[in-house]
């Protein structure tokens, strides 16, 4: 029989897999490295099998462990609020904000969501920066990064948001004048070449060999906008405000999936600016 997990023992194993180190999650629990590891020890106890592997590079969450995160993150961000309003936080926060993002999310997530967020925290100086690469949050330039990735750079911590999937679609009018779905045949928008790490490029090599057609963008958004003005068939994150009107290219699940990160500098940890803007993003993405 399993023994049943405490709010404490969420919050241990989150801050675990936020950090990878025992020294870092001591740190942000205000523990000792020994007390860490034995109420890691005893939680895996409780549940019946391992949370995280072990290795030189440090604690890796199994699936089981990303999930009790994810509800370990919302444990934290309940008592977040509920400090602010007992704090008496409530009249605001203040100062800039600086987000480094994908042209895609900001589209697509959050510029349909900023208005309510700006009302919430209108004192609070907005800026983005919009790039399909890391940067290097180590020099400051940048608070806090929203990133789909499924290895986060080791030098930042952060919250997984939750996974994306992608999906190969066009709009009606382009599917509707073609004859049947060779992909050898179809007309492919595609990253171009400053994007070349990018997932769907590897998946479009794999798959097809020899186009007759394509169209490159160095930017995902103009990518995007391509594929709703009928031009072609292209890979998409399944986020419901980016693919409304589309239709999915033949009958097939996900193309691949990516998970979803908002990571910030160690330096960083417990800053409520970047708390609230998590919590906004969350709510964005459950709309």
């Amino acid at each position: 029989m399993h023994m049943k997990l405490s709010a404490d023992d969420l919050l241990v194993v989150m801050h675990l897999t936020r950090e990878r180190t025992l020294e870092n999650a001591a740190l942000a629990l205000g523990k000792d490295t020994s007390s860490v590891f034995r109420g890691i020890k005893r939680i895996e106890a409780k549940v019946g099998e391992p949370l995280f592997t072990r290795s030189r590079a440090g604690f890796k969450p199994l699936p089981l462990g990303l999930a009790l995160c994810e509800q370990a993150e919302k444990i934290h961000t309940g008592l977040s609020a509920a400090d602010a309003l007992l704090g008496g936080e409530v009249v605001g926060l203040s100062g800039p904000l600086r987000v480094t993002t994908t042209d895609l999310l900001l589209q697509s997530v959050i510029h349909p969501h900023l208005a309510a967020f700006r009302e919430a925290h209108p004192n609070l100086q907005l800026e983005f920066n919009v790039t399909n690469s890391f940067e290097n949050l180590s020099e400051r330039r940048y608070d806090v990064a929203l990133r789909p990735t499924s290895q986060p750079p080791e030098d930042m911590i952060g919250m997984r948001l939750g996974t994306i999937d992608n999906r190969l679609v066009a709009a009606p009018q382009y599917l509707d004048q073609e004859q049947e779905l060779d992909y050898q045949e179809l007309t492919w928008l595609i990253p171009g070449d400053s994007l070349q790490a990018h997932p769907a490029t590897e998946w479009f090599r794999d798959k097809v060999s020899s186009p007759t057609s394509l169209i490159r963008y160095d930017s995902m958004s103009l990518l995007a906008d391509g594929i709703r003005s009928g031009l072609g068939v292209g890979i998409l994150p399944d986020i419901p405000t980016l693919l409304d009107g589309l239709r999915d290219v033949g009958e097939q699940p996900a193309i691949y999936q990516t998970d979803l990160w908002l990571l910030y500098h160690p330096s960083n940890r417990g800053n409520p600016k970047i708390t609230a803007f998590d919590g906004f993003v969350r709510g964005a993405l459950a709309d």
